[in-house]
């Protein structure tokens, strides 16, 4: 693959971070070291952090986020006028903005924020943190936190809203989705998750959810819905939302890019992933007795995965981004209920599978996120 080589170059530094994280797997399943984990995973998630606060002219959406942090005026009427961003994360702006003018700074503050919420999580759920924090890595930082800084912290007050539905605290898991929803509005679409159920779903019901899925996302029936659905509603109302359904399934095919350049192998790759991943999860809850809580993320993460067949090939598939993002927790709790051979197997087979789920984000913009340029260099991109 072209994007290996470019890493292996250019690129070195993801490579880099990677085999850290890995390692540090590799060193909290063992017994003689996994007393260390926690400090292992401060470290981490502080690297992480600044690895996204101190880049400049990296990742996506670059200017049009820089842009409106350069250009924000500190006056309510300015600030409730601007309509390509969500109030939330435009009031965030205006606040670091009262004492600095260095987007840099900015940067730091936002991804430390974020990473300090998502590891506190991280912490209470996951018995292998480490691991938690390398699927995050490969699996989501590069593709959703080195590019919109909005919806990546939506997506961790999605995982915090998912927390507190399952322990019933009703008014903290309204709290953090009306957080989410007022950095990135399509936070609303997981509204839905009261209804998840907390017993796992069987085989059986997870083989029909999936099919019936799959089936109705090959025949385009929700992208086709929502079309209709959004044009019937711009005629009565004029509300964000409902325009954003309009112009993402006018434009559908304008805002989808594939790390392959084939929507069909994208799919059929990603479809793989997940079912590698899903054979891995059957199999454990299979052979243990599964708390509660994992079969709660377990549901969690079978909806995910049949909201991204139902969507396939629409641009609406991106909302599915915040039940898939529960699978940093599902996967250390997962992990726990395995035995030595069977973790030293799956360690060996991550380092392959990590590698390649990295790529395949690189792979999207590559010209966007390689080389990595921390704000100190002298290269421009």
């Amino acid at each position: 693959m072209e994007i290996i080589k470019i890493l292996c170059t250019e690129g070195y530094i993801y490579l880099i971070l990677f085999f850290y994280l890995w390692c540090n797997v590799i060193l909290e399943s063992s017994i003689q070291t996994s007393q260390y984990k926690n400090y292992f995973f401060i470290i981490s998630s502080t690297i992480l952090a600044l690895f996204i606060g101190v880049r400049w002219e990296t990742g996506t959406d670059w200017t049009p986020y820089k842009d409106l942090f350069d250009t924000l005026q500190l006056d309510w009427s300015f600030l409730f006028n601007i309509y390509h961003f969500d109030i939330g994360y435009v009031l965030f702006n205006a606040f670091i903005k009262l004492f600095t003018e260095n987007y840099t700074i900015f940067l730091i503050c936002n991804s430390s924020i974020t990473i300090f919420l998502l590891s506190k999580l991280i912490i209470k759920i996951s018995p292998y943190p480490n691991l938690s924090l390398l699927f995050f890595y490969t699996n989501f930082m590069i593709a959703q936190f080195m590019g919109s800084n909005r919806r990546m912290m939506a997506m961790v007050f999605i995982l915090w809203f998912f927390y507190y539905i399952y322990i019933q605290r009703k008014k903290l898991s309204y709290l953090n989705l009306g957080i989410s929803f007022l950095f990135h509005r399509s936070a609303i679409a997981t509204i839905f998750s009261y209804y998840i159920p907390k017993k796992a779903f069987s085989l059986q019901q997870t083989i029909i959810i999936l099919l019936i899925s799959f089936i109705i996302g090959i025949l385009q029936i929700p992208a086709r819905f929502i079309e209709v659905a959004g044009n019937f509603l711009a005629l009565f109302i004029n509300n964000p939302i409902v325009e954003k359904m309009v112009f993402y399934s006018e434009n559908n095919e304008d805002h989808l890019v594939y790390g392959t350049g084939s929507l069909i192998i994208s799919t059929i790759l990603a479809v793989a992933k997940r079912s590698i991943l899903l054979t891995f999860y059957i199999y454990i809850i299979k052979k243990n007795h599964i708390d509660q809580l994992t079969q709660f993320l377990y549901n969690i993460y079978i909806i995910g995965f049949a909201g991204y067949l139902f969507f396939i090939g629409s641009f609406f598939q991106m909302l599915t981004a915040y039940l898939a993002f529960i699978e940093i927790l599902l996967i250390g709790k997962m992990y726990s209920y395995t035995n030595g051979k069977v973790k030293l197997i799956f360690c060996i087979l991550i380092s392959i599978y990590g590698i390649l789920q990295m790529s395949n984000a690189l792979n999207v913009y590559p010209e966007l996120y390689i080389p990595y340029i921390p704000f100190w260099s002298n290269l421009q991109r």
